[in-house]
């Protein structure tokens, strides 16, 4: 996907000598550590959206005859939410 936002981030100059030495040792540059830390902090579900997934998951007491049911009643769930405001 193309970068097309632009993002100012200011730091103090040992704060950003240390990202600068952490970008380096991963062999990526600044933005991209920035951008990697942001999406595994904020942008994917946190081990406990994902527990309470699963939890709510094993809690179902529907009988599916075979995968590819469950797999079915499961996108049928998803979209009937995506489209629910």
């Amino acid at each position: 996907m193309a970068l097309t936002k632009r993002v100012e981030v200011l730091f103090d100059p040992e704060e950003y000598r240390l990202v600068v030495e952490i970008a380096r040792s991963h062999g990526e540059t600044v933005g991209a550590l920035v951008r990697r830390a942001v999406a595994q902090q904020y942008l994917k579900p946190s081990q406990e959206r994902r527990q309470e997934a699963v939890r709510r998951i094993v809690a179902l007491s529907v009988d599916f005859g075979s995968w590819e049911e469950a797999r079915e009643a499961a996108s049928k769930e998803v979209l009937k939410r995506l489209e629910t405001p």
